[in-house]
């Protein structure tokens, strides 16, 4: 019986995320860190590497999880993160998210990135790993597009994880993370015209016309209808001793959200964050995001360890060209969102720690960056570039964190007292 596979699968899950929280906390670590190393050594990696009799794994070799798109992880990985963004947009104001603050931070974020992916693939990348289907300028187009969106979930997390997700930094970094999410579709409507011959500028503005329809249109409908429709259901429920009417209604409407967002193009977790940020000014605010909090519980930390179970390192092999390109391009990576973040927020008013908050916040790559290396393989990206583009985005999602929880501390304790 299929059901019974699932039932280990999500039961070994679990379990392997609370060890990766004790193993976490131990060093001092943030939990999301715990819960994506667990996720490599689970994947093709290591654990791969055993059940395939000491050999590196090879497509068909054995694997613990079943991480195909549509499968039981993939699934249960999605909704871990639109979970995690309801709960963020609970504590967001929507009104504050689309500023020309956060637009311009959006805007260098994925401009250098794209940039410096693109010119480090070019100039350093083996015509051996350069996909006979594809050419050097269409793969150097794809590997930079993967470089270019912030994963909201990651900074999501380590906001909540801190309790400072009402903060402005919090509303800027979710603000231009939401608007980098968009621009990334730009980005990967030009890339896909790249590897097909040409780009085409209907299909290009259709894409950023319905992303920007999306939010503004589904933001007016959500605080006009939906967030009454919340608070209406919840009373008359009530009324009939139901207590739980209001917040199935809205976890309704966020899978809904969550579900027009991927058919336009942006991804789901967008959805359920502009879900919860509609529903934030609602009396039920807390009771939302109590419920809320229980299933993210379960199913966020799985989204984490998927990151992790994507990762292949034996399909990089001894080429040490590739190595080298790797180190370069987490380089790169981290310190094009610095400059390209950092510098807008600074020139935008905030302050020298809150610019350097507001950088490392962005510089987590996740969800974007893999549907658009998944978009280009194996076509225009190879297997060993494919498993490089995910350690890349793993270890510029694991590195900052430390730094994030630091630079917070240190902004919080230069922010004077409010008077009393």
């Amino acid at each position: 019986m299929a059901e019974v596979g699932v039932f280990f699968e999500l039961s070994i899950l679990l379990t392997i995320a609370v060890i990766s929280h004790f193993f976490a906390k131990r060093f001092h670590q943030s939990t999301i860190v715990g819960e994506i190393l667990i996720g490599v050594v689970m994947g093709p990696t290591v654990a791969g590497f055993f059940l395939n009799g000491w050999r590196p794994p090879v497509a068909g070799s054995p694997a613990l999880f079943d991480t195909t798109p549509g499968g039981f992880v993939g699934t249960f990985a999605t909704l871990g993160a639109i979970f995690l963004l309801f709960i963020l947009g609970l504590e967001s104001d929507v009104r504050a998210l689309f500023q020309r603050r956060n637009v311009a931070i959006a805007a260098g974020g994925v401009v250098l990135p794209w940039v410096a992916g693109f010119a480090l693939t070019f100039l350093m990348v083996p015509d051996a790993d350069i996909p006979a289907t594809s050419t050097r300028l269409a793969t150097a187009v794809f590997v930079g597009a993967t470089l270019v969106a912030t994963s909201t979930a990651i900074a999501a997390a380590i906001l909540l994880e801190m309790g400072k997700a009402k903060t402005e930094v919090a509303s800027v970094i979710i603000g231009a993370a939401v608007v980098d999410d968009i621009l990334a579709l730009m980005v990967l409507s030009i890339a896909q015209g790249v590897a097909g011959g040409g780009v085409e500028v209907a299909p290009l503005a259709l894409v950023v016309i319905a992303a920007i329809l999306f939010v503004v249109v589904g933001t007016w409908l959500g605080l006009r209808l939906f967030s009454r429709l919340v608070v209406g259901v919840h009373v008359r429920g009530l009324r009939l001793g139901l207590t739980r009417g209001g917040f199935m209604i809205a976890m309704a409407i966020a899978f809904l959200y969550a579900m027009v967002a991927e058919l336009i193009g942006l991804s789901a977790i967008i959805g359920a964050f502009i879900a919860g940020a509609m529903l934030s000014r609602t009396p039920l605010h807390e009771q939302l995001k109590e419920g809320a909090g229980y299933l993210s519980t379960v199913f966020t930390p799985i989204f984490f360890i998927s990151l992790g179970l994507f990762v292949n390192m034996w399909s990089v092999g001894g080429n040490f060209t590739l190595i080298a390109f790797a180190a370069l391009l987490v380089v790169f990576a981290a310190f094009t969102k610095l400059a390209g973040c950092g510098i807008p927020a600074r020139l935008s008013g905030m302050t020298r720690k809150q610019s350097l908050v507001v950088a490392t916040g962005m510089i987590p790559r996740g969800e974007m960056g893999l549907v658009i290396a998944l978009a280009a393989f194996p076509g225009v990206i190879g297997e060993s570039l494919f498993s490089i583009i995910v350690v890349v985005i793993i270890a510029v999602s694991l590195v900052p964190a430390p730094f994030l929880r630091q630079l917070i501390k240190e902004m919080e304790e230069e922010t004077p007292p409010a008077p009393a």
